[in-house]
């Protein structure tokens, strides 16, 4: 099956870590404007959506975790991962954070 077809039939999920993380930027955003909180999650999402179409534009992220991309929204990061038949949506962080600690205390360490 060709990448296009594929990709098209690719269904956009988000974590319950990502989902925190987009109230947690609207909640940051709205204190000084609601309307700009409601604009700058559209533009994130929109990002996201696009990600279907094109799930290998992001950059390899294995640093971090294995299968992870990461792809710029303005002044965050989009980090997902894709699978044959969806677009996960790990986290979304401000590209500002310490991307790796981050991802060190979301991986439990093994005894």
């Amino acid at each position: 099956m060709s990448d296009s077809l594929r990709n098209t039939q690719l269904k956009l999920e988000f974590s319950v870590r990502a989902v925190d993380d987009l109230e947690e930027i609207w909640l940051y955003v709205a204190a000084d404007s609601g309307k700009n909180a409601d604009k700058l999650l559209r533009q994130i999402t929109e990002k996201c959506s696009k990600l279907l179409g094109f799930p290998k534009i992001g950059k390899e992220r294995n640093d971090l975790f294995v299968g992870l991309r990461s792809f710029p929204a303005g002044n965050f990061i989009i980090f997902y991962q894709e699978t044959d038949s969806e677009v996960e949506i790990v986290r979304i962080i401000h590209s500002s954070r310490d991307i790796r600690q981050i991802f060190e205390e979301m991986i439990p360490l093994e005894p």
